[in-house]
């Protein structure tokens, strides 16, 4: 029989649709982002099996979660991004 826990909304986890193999996915290029300074360059090689384009929106994709900007480019099999300080009015914050 299930036991019920009452819990404070900041105690529960957030809601989540996508499956838990996205999920861990995203939280590897999360950590690709976090883990390049701004005097750094990142280098991700590619497997045989992997798409350039599909690295390149996945590395987009969590420098929007983490609201960093990122230049993002690819030679010779590699991807290369860095982050990039915006000049101007900074980004709306929700």
């Amino acid at each position: 029989m299930p036991q019920l826990h009452v819990r404070k909304p900041s105690e529960a986890p957030l809601p989540s649709r996508s499956s838990k193999a996205v999920r861990e996915q995203q939280q590897k290029y999360d950590e690709f982002v976090r883990r390049v300074d701004t005097a750094d360059v990142g280098d991700l090689e590619l497997d045989t099996n992997e798409n350039v384009r599909s690295v390149k929106v996945r590395l987009r994709r969590a420098s929007s979660r983490l609201n960093v900007d990122l230049d993002i480019w690819d030679a010779d099999g590699h991807v290369y991004f860095r982050r990039v300080t915006r000049r101007g009015r900074p980004r709306k914050q929700p």
